[in-house]
């Protein structure tokens, strides 16, 4: 950011909400994470219904945001951060709480009685991950702490990697020991679903390095 930029940035206006709207939608990423984990690890049906209406609440809360930010954009003139980042990360954040509940509408669709081996580790690292996507988003407000949301982003990283060794290890266990052709497809997508929620933490911690490099 040149010294132009940074004296424009200073003299006019800005519309501070933005952060508010954006940890909103990180407060709803970190309560969907929270919502998957207890949901693989719910042992009773009961219960695992009583999750699933959280996780749909939550991403009723998640689109409410989604498009108040959006109109927001629509009427600011000058953002306390580039348009296009302010669009990337409040999308990003939208999608975790979207996947989430998509893979865990597949218990409902596919009758599925339990959730697959290599649920729980993978549920895990995705609560993990939503609450440092949480912690670093409200790190932008003043734009001074940006080293620390890098340390945020890292650790995101890691996660998906973990998460990718978690994924190919179960799923190729499936294909040698599952003979039932249809929970073998059940449990696949299931798997598939929670590593693209670990994928879209990690599409997260991309946003805020992108927003990182600009105001460096």
């Amino acid at each position: 950011m040149t010294l132009l930029d940074r004296a424009v940035k200073f003299l006019l206006p800005r519309e501070a909400g933005f952060f508010d709207l954006l940890e909103r939608g990180a407060a709803c990423a970190r309560d969907s994470g929270a919502a998957m984990l207890a949901l693989c690890e719910a042992k009773a049906g009961s219960d695992r219904e009583e999750k699933l209406k959280v996780l749909r609440d939550i991403e009723h809360a998640a689109d409410a945001v989604i498009h108040e930010t959006y109109d927001a954009l629509n009427r600011t003139f000058v953002t306390p951060l580039d348009r296009s980042d302010i669009y990337a990360l409040s999308t990003q954040l939208e999608e975790i709480v979207d996947l989430n509940h998509a893979t865990a509408m597949q218990l409902i669709v596919h009758a599925m009685e339990d959730v697959p081996e290599g649920s729980i580790p993978l549920a895990r690292l995705i609560a993990e991950s939503t609450r440092e996507v949480a912690e670093a988003v409200v790190l932008l407000r003043t734009l001074r702490r940006l080293d620390e949301v890098q340390q945020h982003t890292r650790h995101m990283s890691k996660l998906e990697h973990d998460g990718d060794e978690i994924f190919r290890n179960r799923v190729g266990e499936l294909f040698r020991t599952q003979k039932n052709a249809v929970q073998l497809i059940q449990h696949k997508e299931f798997l598939e679903g929670l590593e693209r929620t670990l994928d879209a933490c990690d599409h997260v911690g991309t946003a805020l390095k992108t927003i990182v490099i600009k105001n460096a």
